[in-house]
């Protein structure tokens, strides 16, 4: 394959087809189906007031304009790195998601050196990165992975009323659904509904997006744990 071929997504997805035939595509696929890889874990008791981290975030929210070569449609992105600020809410904020995170941890399968999430190293918690999301008016997250991460995730903060979301699944977050360019035919092995105070994490390396909905705002903090060492 010509290395011109790499320059255009087509001709990436096609290489990346190529490597991965849809029957390995599928056995890879399956082997994330495990549950205790994924957890939904609703924080809300131990979050502070949602209404005032909404406040806190939206402050932060300078760009008019979604940011380049990443995920979102229709939305913005914070800049730098959301947990090293010193607000009372995010602060708090990153208290609750490091327990939640340590509690996600401890219930995952034994160590298998065979495995990119089973390390026998499982300490400390840390972030290679932390930021805010705000989706508006038919918002959504292309499908993608952060091959840099260990766990990844989606906290809600703030959503659109159910009437102006749209119908299910409208605004869910999909997990294990390729990026439309790759052509593989595998639906998500699992979809999250949104609710204030949610947290989702799942592999870093599963590939992970998001339903368009209707109308509102979709307010949201994600972060990546870093890979133990």
């Amino acid at each position: 394959m010509d290395a011109s071929t790499l320059d255009s997504p087509a001709g990436f997805a096609a290489l990346i087809k190529g490597i991965f035939s849809e029957g390995k595509a599928k056995e890879s696929h399956a082997t994330w189906q495990s549950a205790r890889h994924k957890g939904v874990y609703d924080l809300a008791e131990s979050l502070p007031s949602l209404d005032a981290l909404a406040e806190c975030l939206r402050a932060l929210h300078l760009s008019v304009h979604q940011p380049l070569e990443q995920s979102l449609r229709g939305g913005t992105q914070t800049d730098g790195y959301l947990f090293a600020r010193v607000e009372p809410e995010i602060r708090a904020l990153r208290r609750a998601v490091v327990e939640a995170v340590r509690e996600h941890v401890a219930q995952l399968p034994p160590a298998d050196p065979r495995h990119p999430q089973l390390s026998e190293r499982r300490s400390p918690i840390r972030f290679s990165g932390a930021w805010s999301v705000r989706l508006t008016s038919g918002g959504n997250h292309a499908n993608h992975i952060h091959p840099q991460g260990w766990f990844s995730s989606a906290l809600y903060v703030a959503l659109p009323d159910p009437e102006q979301r749209g119908p299910e699944p409208a605004g869910w977050l999909t997990l294990g659904e390729p990026q439309a360019e790759l052509q593989l035919d595998l639906p998500p092995f699992r979809m999250v509904e949104p609710k204030p105070g949610r947290l989702a994490l799942f592999p870093s390396t599963m590939w992970h997006g998001t339903r368009s909905f209707g109308a509102g705002e979709r307010l949201t903090v994600a972060f990546d744990v870093a890979p133990p060492r």
